[in-house]
């Protein structure tokens, strides 16, 4: 049996090695992701408003207000961590990071691509969206073809969802359509995160921890067209 030349072995060997480090990679999207630390987001954007929802109390901290607790409320609290992005920071078509987190720990991530701009017409919110094809093709050079499309209207609205899995979470882009346009647009991206089990075997199972606050998506409700009256037949 001939030997494999050294040089081969040494290409191979690149290959490999180039395929792990793209396998094991963190998963993000403009540098934010499920492995995020909550605590560098200030210095990821520093010209944007950073608030705190702590989960049942209703307050909402930021740091200017009280840092020692905002800082306190990142390693451990409960809540939402949102972030809006000002101009300056806006990188990749988001405009919003939102972080929920039980006991500091992360446990969903919402990207959010919606621009300012006014109006309840689907023309008007269109246009404060980016396209879903540019950030779908991103995702897709990065990761890899997505699982089958699945879709959902609420009201006038077409959600169009894909997601790709792993052993540690999933990611879910959500792309949005109203009914009779053609115009898809980008509305958030997802990143959930599968809990880590805490308990043993023997020890008492551990009790279920609150679920992580739905999205809130603000697209408003377009008004429909309202059909002509028909004109009464004149009286004889």
């Amino acid at each position: 049996m001939n030997p494999v030349p050294r040089g081969l072995l040494r290409c191979v060997t690149v290959v490999l090695a180039a395929l792990g480090s793209v396998a094991a990679g963190a998963v993000d999207y403009a540098g934010i992701g499920p492995n995020t630390d909550p605590a560098t987001l200030r210095e990821l954007f520093p010209a944007s408003r950073h608030e705190f929802w702590q989960r049942g109390t209703g307050s909402v901290v930021v740091p200017r207000d009280d840092i020692l607790r905002f800082e306190a409320l990142l390693k451990e609290g409960d809540g939402r961590y949102v972030v809006r992005l000002a101009a300056d920071d806006t990188r990749a078509e988001v405009t919003s990071v939102s972080m929920s987190l039980e006991g500091g720990k992360v446990r969903l991530v919402t990207l959010g691509f919606e621009r300012e701009g006014d109006g309840d017409k689907p023309v008007q919110v269109e246009r404060r969206y980016p396209g879903c094809r540019a950030v779908l093709d991103a995702l897709i050079e990065k990761f890899g073809r997505q699982p089958a499309l699945t879709t959902r209207v609420e009201e006038y609205l077409e959600h169009r969802t894909r997601t790709w899995t792993g052993p540690d979470g999933a990611m879910r882009l959500d792309c949005g359509r109203f009914v009779n346009r053609r115009p898809i647009f980008a509305i958030d991206l997802e990143f959930g995160t599968i809990p880590a089990p805490t308990s043993q075997p023997g020890a008492p199972v551990a009790k279920p921890q609150p679920k992580p606050e739905p999205k809130v998506v603000n697209l408003p409700r377009p008004v429909p067209k309202v059909a002509p009256t028909p004109a009464s037949p004149n009286k004889r």
